[in-house]
């Protein structure tokens, strides 16, 4: 990107009169048309209509592609400016194809999929600290895989991980200077409100993450503490996934008694927690934060180094033990 200190007011103009869908989407960004809104399919409450934007988990709003550039991706006036005035958006459609309003069923795109997970393999392990079997675990299980891009696909199979695929997300593996740090995607789908789970055992309670990276850093510090429970990750802090999950367990016939959230330990997940409290049971939610970093993921970096992963996960025996039991079904 071009640095410069400043702009001129016709470059600044110009950006001001750009279409902030189409600079979004142009940037990689997809939404799912709501009535007049456009919602955001990797975070569910962050709106656009027409040329503003909120941000309701965040409590951020504006208008227009240039404060939307300094909020979301982090950059200074000037960046902004540029970067959006590298393109010529004019032509771009508010109704492009990565705009999904259509009801037809997923279909987990296959062919995307590569036999060569090494990349995969070493970002989860060696830059996320990921215990090396549970990954290898979950490429067993085809719960995750690597595709053409080199990118970790997390597939949200129903059933707490043994059903069939409704849906993925995509987590790059190679940094990015944008406000995220690397590349991520939900595939649009028809299940919004779900998204990468696991069952461990036979689910007593459920466990809600705000990303899949959260979920297995989690279980890799929790060991074999963690037992009898669904982990779902919820792409961000999502009331209606706590809620349709626990309605889709209670289906299942899963004796549900609490819904813990494990979220991050910023004002976002403190917020979420005490909204949850207000909207569902209080006897049923239960929270679970991070004692020493952000998220779980920080925490795991900090207080599991080179820490081995339980034996449950060691593929060399031939009798499974009780926890395999339960995941296999």
């Amino acid at each position: 990107m071009e640095k410069r200190l400043y702009v001129r007011k016709e470059e600044s103009m110009k950006a001001r009169d750009v279409d902030l869908l189409s600079y979004l989407e142009a940037k990689g960004e997809t939404f799912v048309k709501e009535g007049q809104y456009y919602r955001h399919t990797e975070h569910d409450s962050l709106l656009i209509k027409g040329n503003m934007y909120a941000w309701n988990s965040r409590n951020e709003t504006g208008y227009g592609a240039i404060s939307f550039a300094q909020m979301y991706y982090g950059m200074s006036f000037p960046q902004a400016v540029l970067d959006i005035n590298k393109g010529d958006y004019k032509e771009i459609s508010h109704e492009q194809p990565s705009v999904s309003t259509s009801k037809e069923p997923f279909r987990y795109p296959k062919e995307l999929e590569v036999k060569d997970q090494s990349k995969a393999k070493d970002y989860l392990i060696r830059e996320r600290h990921i215990d090396p079997r549970l990954v290898h675990w979950l490429f067993q299980k085809d719960l995750i895989a690597q595709d053409t891009r080199n990118n970790v696909v997390f597939k949200w199979r129903e059933h707490g991980g043994k059903g069939k695929v409704i849906g993925a997300d995509r987590q790059g593996t190679v940094p990015m200077k944008n406000k995220r740090g690397a590349f991520k995607q939900v595939l649009p789908n028809d299940n919004p409100h779900t998204g990468f789970s696991i069952d461990v055992g036979k689910p007593m309670s459920i466990h809600f993450f705000e990303s899949p990276i959260d979920l297995l850093s989690y279980w890799s510090i929790q060991e074999k503490q963690l037992q009898n429970t669904r982990l779902i990750s919820m792409n961000g802090l999502k009331p209606k996934t706590v809620a349709q999950s626990y309605l889709a367990a209670r289906r299942e016939g899963l004796p549900v008694k609490e819904l813990i959230l494990a979220v991050d330990n910023d004002q976002g997940g403190k917020e979420f927690i005490e909204k949850m409290n207000q909207i569902v049971n209080a006897d049923l939610i239960k929270e679970k934060l991070p004692f020493t970093g952000k998220d779980w993921n920080d925490e795991l970096k900090k207080g599991a180094k080179e820490k081995p992963f339980s034996k449950c996960f060691s593929f060399s025996r031939t009798k499974p033990n009780e926890q395999e039991r339960s995941m296999n079904g």
